[in-house]
């Protein structure tokens, strides 16, 4: 997602794809603790959509964070001050979250990666490298450190056995992409 653009936009079509058949086949009280929940998978929904012209009418179920609203409003902004306060508040929502679930909560990044490595933070950032806007810093290490290192990356061959369960699934299956 963060450079491989023609793989990231057929990804994104599929993601959009499952999140209408999730919204239409769960009612919204089902979906209320997962993908409904209007945080991360919702924010990622939208943001990829926009990033990619893909036309959606997914609706989470719970109203959407306004941290993450807010940054849908400024991802592409060119000014400066309006883009780190969208990131800081959406980076203050990841860290809130970003704990171990229970019995009773359950938290979007109760994953250790997750907590550490906030892919919907940087997939903005890649975004907005890709269209040549403004690289700002966040002002956050949680974003700006891994972002650092992630950016100017040189892309890797893929694993011979990656490859080989590649080709057989498009020899097997003509719709794989």
């Amino acid at each position: 997602m963060l450079s491989r653009w023609e793989n990231a936009e057929v990804s994104t079509r599929l993601f959009i794809e499952v999140a209408h058949k999730d919204q239409a086949t769960y009612a919204a009280i089902t979906r209320k603790d997962d993908w409904g929940n209007g945080t991360n998978t919702a924010f990622l929904i939208y943001l990829t959509a926009d990033a990619f012209g893909i036309p959606t009418h997914y609706k989470p179920a719970k109203p959407f964070l306004p941290a993450y609203q807010s940054l849908l409003e400024a991802w592409r902004t060119t000014d400066e001050a309006i883009f780190q306060d969208a990131m800081l508040a959406a980076i203050e929502f990841h860290i809130s979250r970003s704990k171990n679930a229970t019995e009773r909560n359950n938290y979007e990044f109760d994953d250790y990666f997750d907590r550490i490595y906030p892919a919907e933070l940087l997939a903005v950032q890649a975004l907005r490298r890709r269209d040549g806007l403004p690289e700002f810093q966040t002002g956050h290490l949680l974003v700006d450190t891994p972002w650092s290192i992630i950016r100017d990356a040189e892309p890797v061959e893929p694993h011979p056995v990656f490859v080989a369960v590649q080709d057989r699934m498009r020899q097997d299956y003509s719709g794989f992409v």
